[in-house]
């Protein structure tokens, strides 16, 4: 999944700033070395020459007002900016592209990380990167993903924001997305959301959410990663409860008949039922309909 997992639970209790490391770099979504590749985009446009502008004063409004953006940039040779998104092809996504670059290196310092999230929120770069989800261009949709995933991690205020801007309603159109890394982030971002704000929860709800979350629960049972297995678990306890801390029991409803129509997320590898598994669904309040199976 992410490299989110469970840090920003409400449960948890932040840990102290540290300077990053080599496997930190390892573990972050976007690739050690793209913030050197972003400036090279061999392209002569206007819009071009906004960028490298931009990029020497590392300028956020400026690449904010870049976002909309359609002049194509050159192709880029050697790795991928991201493990699975497309690269970006318009100057605007590459914008876009480097927004989440600024955040995920900041990310090794909280303080840090948390001023450039505002920083950038405050300059309007959320309302863009959700109508690039509406995108019909896969690679727009996409990094659009990415970055809405660095910028709502461990930010309630930006989380908000993507709430006022129907994040839900666009990031819900993605939740089938045949690529296991998006569908992870996408559900991510929509549990950042909900966690704000109830009436979120409920849009998501009313969307499918439960569906989505079962499934990714479904999935996250047979994964070999303990990371997957407790993202999924985490959604789904925090998709139950609201923000007062009760549990939902027309949430818990949905999430039981669901869990009855797809026995395998509870299923270990010889067909018997994961213990460890119901237990944390119990302290969830999940467990009425689970203990008659």
């Amino acid at each position: 999944m992410g490299a989110k997992c469970c840090a920003n639970r409400k449960d948890n209790k932040p840990a102290p700033p540290k300077k990053p490391n080599d496997k930190d770099k390892k573990q972050r979504s976007i690739k050690p070395g793209a913030r050197e590749r972003n400036l090279s985009i061999g392209g002569t446009t206007d819009d071009a020459k906004k960028f490298y502008a931009a990029s020497e004063k590392n300028d956020i409004k400026s690449f904010i007002r870049l976002l909309s953006s359609t002049q194509p940039i050159a192709e880029f040779e050697g790795p991928k900016f991201h493990r699975w998104a497309e690269d970006p092809k318009t100057v605007g996504t590459l914008a876009a592209t480097h927004l989440a670059i600024v955040t995920s290196h900041a990310d090794g310092f909280p303080l840090n990380a948390t001023k450039v999230q505002d920083d950038i929120r405050k300059a309007g770069a959320i309302p863009p990167l959700v109508n690039f989800l509406e995108s019909k261009e896969k690679y727009r949709q996409q990094c659009a993903v990415v970055a809405l995933a660095i910028l709502t991690r461990d930010s309630p205020a930006n989380s908000k924001a993507a709430g006022s801007a129907r994040a839900i309603d666009a990031l819900m159109k993605h939740k089938d997305s045949p690529i296991p890394e998006a569908r992870d982030e996408v559900a991510i971002i929509v549990r950042n959301i909900f966690m704000e704000d109830d009436d979120y929860r409920d849009q998501f709800v009313e969307k499918g959410g439960v569906s989505f979350f079962i499934k990714q629960f479904n999935e996250a049972a047979g994964d070999s990663e303990p990371e997957a297995q407790l993202d999924a678990i985490l959604n789904l306890t925090d998709l139950v409860e609201d923000g007062a801390g009760e549990i939902n029991e027309d949430i818990v409803d949905q999430v039981q008949l669901d869990a009855i129509h797809n026995l395998t997320l509870l299923m270990d590898g010889a067909g018997e039922i994961n213990e460890d598994i119901v237990d944390q669904l119990k302290k969830a309040g999940i467990d009425a309909k689970l203990q008659g199976m």
